[in-house]
């Protein structure tokens, strides 16, 4: 009986990159974006939604960049971690 080989991978944390410069959180959130939009373009008058969908597509955009400081983490975490900070702590 033939034994088969497999080959364990040493990193199992590493992002899924789907092109040159998207990942698949990337992908996900802004998937997540258009789902908000869908929901929220009832909401919204006429007039606004073509401006809603710009800001939306902008502001998606700039959530999933990595700043220059920090390239492992998202705009997203950079301003998460900046809201959740505690204002009494020394850093």
């Amino acid at each position: 009986m033939q034994q088969r080989q497999y080959r364990i991978p040493n990193e199992v944390t590493t992002e899924l990159k789907i092109n040159k410069m998207l990942y698949l959180y990337d992908l996900l959130f802004l998937v997540a974006l258009i789902i908000v939009r869908l929901i929220a373009l009832p909401f919204i008058p006429d007039v606004l939604h073509l401006p809603f969908t710009c800001f939306l597509v902008g502001f998606g955009l700039f959530l999933v960049i990595r700043p220059t400081t920090n390239p492992e983490k998202r705009m997203v975490h950079v301003l998460y971690y900046a809201l959740i900070k505690k204002k009494d702590t020394y850093i």
